[in-house]
């Protein structure tokens, strides 16, 4: 075993770990039996920033990248793909059969063990973790001996593979269910508010929005699904809008937003009042995986992404505006609605104390989750809701790691703030300030999630110590 130095993408998280990259499930359980003291994690394309990767024995899968489709009865096709593929190996090898996933996330470069156990989501979708039909893994029995398990549709174990966290065992292989590709009809549009935003978005499931800080316009990305064939104009004009977002938005805007944020806080506030104006509107129909992923990986950043039941989220946009402004130092913003609630909640004093830590300096990203099922889904039933949508606020910092002190303290205030206000949830895979008590109020499913991982690790050798903090 060799000794090696793990850091994840955002470069928030390092760790000393015996890394290993077995060519075979039996080299797989060969590990598993060696190391059963240990705490065993498989690491992905590292783009998680909590610390759910962390462990003493790293397997890295990346000899797990096979990728076959089969027919089920009934004629549904899936894709069996290893573990270690990453999503853009795994949409690529599909195109060529006029297929997809039903659910794409921003990034393409994870890979599918990793995007599955953190309930990776696109927007309009529900996360690729409810499309799971059947998982092959390596655990261990209750005799403590490792062992290869197959799941598969009705198996109870499977609500807990989905959204696993990493917990149930070693993913090896994962199916997954698949679609016919599809193009999707976008528009780009201003708007003043999110108020005026929000009322654009029922006709248009796929839409999302960024919020600018500090001005509070919206870019509004309305977004659905369109029948038929694009014309050769069509295709032609999507061809250069690729071009434009991949030069434009994805490099030259995202330089701007790293240039502002280094120049210092007037800087970062100047910009990002006036950077609505970076995108032009316009139209376009295009294939469904440029148009809902981008290059977010081009610059190193860390997220925090917050989901919100739909009903809160004019309330929870309020509370957003006055922690930014707040937050930003100035100690006279107006968002009297949200004052009030956080005066009624007794958060209001706590806010105040956090004045002038930190200059948020990137817009928030803003996109629907329908209903979900699962132990651990994020946008599953809560037992204080009947149901219903919810919608993600994703919180990005483009700081260096050494510089985000003031990032993880605005962090911090706003998860225990929407939480406790709205009942929010966090993206398992990113920023995680939250702890064990609101863990527990936000899955009435937990315990369930416990036994059944218990079933498939007796000895808890895949619990690491951010797992064992939260549950």
């Amino acid at each position: 075993m060799s000794e090696c130095l793990r850091r994840n993408f955002g470069r928030n998280r390092a760790w000393e770990a015996q890394c290993l990259r077995p060519a075979s499930e039996d080299q797989v359980l060969e590990i598993l039996e060696q190391s059963a003291g240990k705490t065993i994690r498989a690491v992905g394309a590292g783009h998680s920033w909590s610390a759910i990767a962390v462990s003493e024995v790293s397997l890295e899968l990346s000899a797990f990248c096979a990728v076959a489709l089969d027919e089920e009865p009934g004629g549904r096709l899936i894709v069996r793909a290893g573990a270690g593929c990453t999503l853009q190996a795994l949409l690529d090898c599909i195109r060529g059969c006029g297929r997809t996933l039903p659910t794409l996330g921003a990034i393409k470069k994870q890979t599918v063990a990793g995007a599955v156990s953190t309930g990776t989501h696109g927007s309009g979708a529900p996360s690729l973790s409810q499309f799971v039909v059947g998982a092959r893994l390596a655990a261990y029995g209750a005799d403590g001996r490792p062992r290869i398990v197959e799941i598969g549709r009705g198996d109870p174990a499977l609500e807990a593979v989905r959204c696993g966290l990493g917990c149930t065992g070693i993913l090896l292989r994962v199916d997954l269910e698949t679609v016919s590709r599809y193009d999707i009809e976008e528009e780009v549009l201003r708007f003043r508010s999110y108020r005026d935003a929000m009322r654009a978005m029922p006709e248009w499931p796929l839409t999302q929005f960024a919020l600018f800080p500090y001005a509070w316009t919206c870019l509004l990305f309305k977004r659905r699904r369109r029948p038929g064939a694009r014309s050769p104009c069509e295709r032609l004009w999507a061809w250069l809008l690729r071009g434009y977002n991949t030069v434009w938005i994805d490099t030259v805007f995202h330089l701007a937003v790293k240039l502002s944020a280094g120049l210092g806080d007037c800087a970062a506030r100047f910009f990002q009042k006036h950077a609505q104006c970076v995108a032009a509107p316009y139209r376009r129909a295009d294939d469904s995986e440029p148009v809902l992923t981008l290059h977010h990986y081009y610059f190193r950043h860390e997220e925090m992404e917050l989901f919100v039941p739909a009903r809160h989220l004019r309330r929870a946009l309020a509370v957003l505006r006055l922690a930014t402004e707040m937050f930003a130092g100035n100690y006279l913003a107006r968002v009297p609605s949200a004052a009030a609630l956080l005066r009624r909640a007794q958060l209001h004093d706590s806010l105040e104390n956090l004045c002038g830590r930190y200059t948020h300096h990137y817009p928030y990203s803003i996109r629907r989750v329908p209903p979900e099922s699962g132990l651990l889904a994020m946008g599953s039933a809560h037992p204080s809701d009947k149901g219903g949508d919810w919608y993600s606020i994703s919180v990005f910092t483009y700081l260096p790691p050494h510089a985000r002190s003031g990032y993880y303290a605005f962090c911090a205030w706003l998860a225990r703030a929407m939480h406790r206000l709205f009942g929010a949830r966090l993206h398992w895979g990113k920023h995680f300030p939250l702890g064990a008590a609101e863990v527990a109020a936000m899955y009435p499913q937990a315990q369930r999630f416990r036994e059944l991982c218990a079933s498939y690790d007796p000895r808890g050798v895949f619990r690491n110590d951010f797992v064992r903090r939260l549950f």
